[in-house]
């Protein structure tokens, strides 16, 4: 025997009830809630650099795929670099160390300076010229450089400069200068001094003797290009 039907009907004090009051308000927040979220990425987007989220989508999509498919800015610019940098980097005179965000030039601090000098030589001015070229094709991705100065661990004491915490950060400060004088906004320059706390190679032997080659070395200017918010 099937069992007893039943009429179902809704009537109005059902429509009414509190329960479908609360349903209907819950859909509302929901609703509501999903717009606000909608037009908040909206503005989000509308503030973001589109030349920084393009080069991360394309980023994103090479190391999800495992494949080239294109090319970031910071690709070019680094092949570019290697190009016009050649004599100094054959010359042994410059190491370029390329990350997925980031370029790091390292050059021997002679390139630059003088001995216990802080005055930019003619050849450091030609080194940025052509830095400054290559980041200029591509000015509408707002690189962001960062020039740093490292010394030996040799102490200095001169009127000008008391330790080699002055010497490399006015080592700093006068390429950041420059770069200035060429062109670049003050906004994405930063200059730093770190005296001879960041050695590459030790500057003496084991029986306290000098090793001129690594004294080279570490003293040295470091510039590194990246993505960044202004300073």
């Amino acid at each position: 025997m099937l069992p007893e039907q039943k009429d179902f009907h809704i009537s109005a004090n059902d429509i009414d009830s509190p329960a479908n009051n609360k349903a209907w308000q819950v859909i509302y927040l929901d609703t509501f809630t999903l717009l606000l979220i909608f037009f908040i990425i909206l503005t989000t987007l509308a503030h973001t650099d589109h030349g920084v989220l393009g080069d991360v989508a394309a980023g994103f999509s090479t190391r999800v795929t495992g494949v080239d498919q294109r090319e970031t800015p910071i690709d070019e610019v680094y092949e570019e670099l290697n190009e016009r940098l050649a004599f100094e980097r054959r010359s042994g005179r410059l190491e370029i160390h390329k990350e997925f965000e980031e370029i790091r030039l390292h050059f021997l601090g002679s390139s630059f300076y003088r001995s216990a000098e802080a005055d930019l030589l003619a050849s450091g001015e030609r080194i940025v010229d052509r830095i400054m070229a290559v980041l200029l094709e591509l000015d509408h991705y707002a690189f962001h450089l960062d020039v740093e100065g490292h010394a030996d661990s040799m102490p200095i004491r001169t009127e000008q400069f008391p330790s080699n915490w002055e010497l490399s950060a006015a080592r700093a400060s006068n390429v950041v200068r420059y770069f200035i004088e060429e062109g670049m906004p003050a906004g994405r320059l930063k200059a730093s001094g770190y005296a001879d706390t960041f050695p590459v190679a030790p500057d003496y032997d084991a029986a306290g003797n000098p090793i001129p080659d690594n004294l080279d070395r570490n003293r040295r200017i470091v510039m590194r290009i990246h993505y960044g918010p202004e300073y």
